[in-house]
């Protein structure tokens, strides 16, 4: 059921929807692809659910509506979170269907994750970002590679995986991962790989 429309300047149009499963719950689509909520809840919680190790301070680039935020909070108690967002629309969806702006110790920025350079090093690093149904491409850039390898300890990667285009750049994303990490593991879940660099 379809609850509300936007238009965005990077995803063009978000649609609000809201679903019957064991109780209401929304999720954020373009109209082909879910955003936020729903089915990233599926992808992301087995793959967080693994990490086994301390952490006090998370990355998230493309946190969008708050998904993988609420998840790592309920993971590990405590944690610190920073989730960076360059959509202002998908912010004001998560703040007002997600509540994005009750998550304990979030502190969302407004911002390009190109752009963005933290001042300290994170425990984790969570890469959940997509213009549609396309990473943008300065993520297989070897200078923003490079950058990310300096940002966390361990970098999780969200790579879209269903058809042989997306295949095909996730498999070059991979080789070039090979050049910044000493241990990269794959996994595959739904239409998606996770890439997970250390």
């Amino acid at each position: 059921m379809i609850v509300e429309e936007f238009k965005s300047e990077y995803s063009k149009r978000l649609i609000v929807k809201k679903i019957w499963d064991w109780g209401w719950h929304y999720y954020v689509t373009t109209g082909v692809l879910t955003q936020s909520g729903g089915l990233i809840n599926d992808i992301w919680k087995p793959v967080i659910s693994n990490v086994q190790c301390l952490m006090s301070n998370v990355l998230i680039l493309g946190l969008a509506t708050g998904t993988l935020a609420k998840i790592l909070v309920k993971r590990y108690k405590g944690v610190k979170v920073t989730g960076v967002e360059i959509d202002p629309v998908m912010i004001a969806i998560g703040k007002k269907y997600f509540d994005l702006d009750k998550i304990p110790n979030l502190e969302i920025l407004n911002t390009d994750a190109e752009k963005y350079s933290p001042k300290e090093r994170f425990d984790l690093v969570l890469v959940d970002l997509y213009l549609g149904d396309k990473p943008p491409s300065f993520l297989y850039s070897h200078k923003y590679l490079k950058k990310l390898r300096k940002m966390g300890k361990l970098v999780i990667i969200n790579h879209l995986f269903y058809d042989s285009r997306k295949r095909e750049n996730a498999e070059k994303l991979i080789k070039k991962l090979g050049k910044y990490f000493k241990d990269i593991k794959l996994r595959r879940i739904l239409t998606n790989v996770m890439i997970i660099c250390e």
